[in-house]
């Protein structure tokens, strides 16, 4: 278990980065970073053994990944409505436009 730290503080930080950069809006970053940190995933769970109380430290280390995805998830979502709502209002105001200028040629 010892032996994973290492890797678990590896994943964690990346977990961090990922969050941090989440809350600086630079969505490429977050997909990238995301990116980088399955394979630091995948290693783990390759390297765990579960019969000498592996399992439950793995169980811990998703619980604190999960927390932190959570509020990634969170701030893109947050994100999107924002987004949705800025489109919903620029397709207003060019609706307006056109009848505006529909009712100038009159």
């Amino acid at each position: 278990m010892s032996d994973m730290m290492p890797e678990t503080e590896t994943i964690l930080a990346a977990s961090r980065s990922i969050l941090a950069a989440a809350e600086a809006m630079e969505w490429d970053r977050v997909e990238r970073l995301g990116k980088e940190r399955m394979p630091l995933i995948d290693k783990l769970f390759a390297s765990a053994d579960l019969e000498k109380g592996g399992a439950e430290f793995l169980a811990r280390v998703i619980e604190e990944v999960q927390a932190i995805d959570g509020q990634v998830v969170y701030l893109i979502e947050a994100e999107r409505n924002r987004a949705a709502d800025e489109l919903r209002n620029l397709k207003i105001s060019r609706q307006c436009e056109r009848a505006y200028r529909s009712a100038e040629n009159k």
